[in-house]
């Protein structure tokens, strides 16, 4: 019975340890994901991606972190890490729609239209109100445009301008039937 006892009460200590031990990861995750939004805002994205991704060492199942360092490699113009980076969090949750919108524009600089267009989709689906919001038709054709004059002699660009703008000039919005 003594033996019984002092089993438990080494097992309780150990799950007590490493509770302490899994609450300082988190809570240092949380510190280092607050300086990396602080470098973010600051517009130092490779500071930022840093702290995102030592985050991510202390709490490597954290789909907010993934996605923040999606948006500081987006903002670096390094795609393919961003899309990486939004394919683990997407793994965590397939209905983040921060990451599903994220992976829509993503997917867009990559030229690779219908699979933007699936996760544009597919964040509708899960949240329209945030969707509709990041995807209104000003910042839309804003950022079309933007990728049109990093890739000029894309047709498919041209075209998705046109009709951009058709519906800008009919005031109409991208959600209208």
């Amino acid at each position: 019975m003594k033996r019984l006892f002092y089993s438990f009460m080494v097992t309780t200590i150990l799950c007590f340890i490493s509770s302490v031990t899994i609450a300082q990861h988190i809570e240092e995750a949380v510190q280092l994901n607050t300086k990396g939004l602080f470098y973010l805002e600051c517009g130092n994205y490779e500071k930022a991606y840093e702290y995102f991704m030592l985050a991510l060492q202390h709490d490597p199942t954290n789909k907010l972190l993934y996605n923040n360092c999606a948006v500081a490699c987006m903002n670096m113009k390094k795609y393919q890490e961003a899309y990486r980076m939004l394919s683990i969090a997407l793994a965590i949750d397939p209905y983040y729609v921060k990451a599903l919108s994220n992976m829509a524009i993503v997917n867009f600089h990559l030229l690779k239209f219908a699979d933007a267009y699936s996760y544009y989709s597919k964040a509708l689906m899960v949240d329209s109100s945030y969707t509709k919001e990041r995807f209104r038709l000003d910042k839309v054709i804003a950022g079309v445009k933007k990728v049109q004059s990093e890739n000029p002699e894309n047709d498919d660009l041209k075209e998705i301008v046109r009709q951009l703008e058709i519906l800008k000039n009919n005031n109409q919005d991208i959600y209208s039937k």
